[in-house]
């Protein structure tokens, strides 16, 4: 039984790759490739593991719009616009239904937002140690 609790709470590889990008283990770049080598279905799966991500954070309004002044796409783009014009929730909502051809797009919007929301977690809620699994990757 023990076991089987261990294996349902273990991050999978999409956590795994989301988190270490946020905990400044893996560049951008890298992360992009990753992305960029899963197929349609594993793409759209990582968004919402990303929207779901964005959810635990919980990140203030503030954040958010400081994290969107750190994406590197222009300010145009349509994740980019969807956060400044709706609410966070329709927002991320909108963003994981793009079509595909807007995926990567999506992608570097919501990882950049969630970067800095979840830094912003670890120095505050977590900054004396907690017992966030994604917190505590070795």
């Amino acid at each position: 039984m023990l076991i089987e609790y261990l294996k349902s709470n273990m991050l999978d590889k999409d956590e795994i790759m989301i988190n270490s990008y946020a905990q400044e283990k893996n560049n951008l770049e890298d992360v992009l490739v990753w992305f960029e080598s899963l197929n349609s279905e594993e793409k759209l799966k990582t968004l919402y593991t990303l929207k779901f991500c964005l959810h635990q954070c919980h990140p203030k309004k503030e954040t958010v719009e400081n994290a969107i002044k750190l994406v590197p796409l222009k300010q145009t783009v349509t994740p980019i616009v969807l956060l400044k014009t709706k609410g966070f929730e329709e927002a991320l909502d909108k963003i994981v239904k793009l079509p595909e051809d807007e995926r990567r797009k999506a992608f570097i919007t919501l990882i950049t937002v969630f970067k800095v929301a979840d830094t912003i977690r670890r120095k505050t809620q977590c900054k004396k140690g907690c017992f966030h699994e994604w917190h505590n990757m070795e």
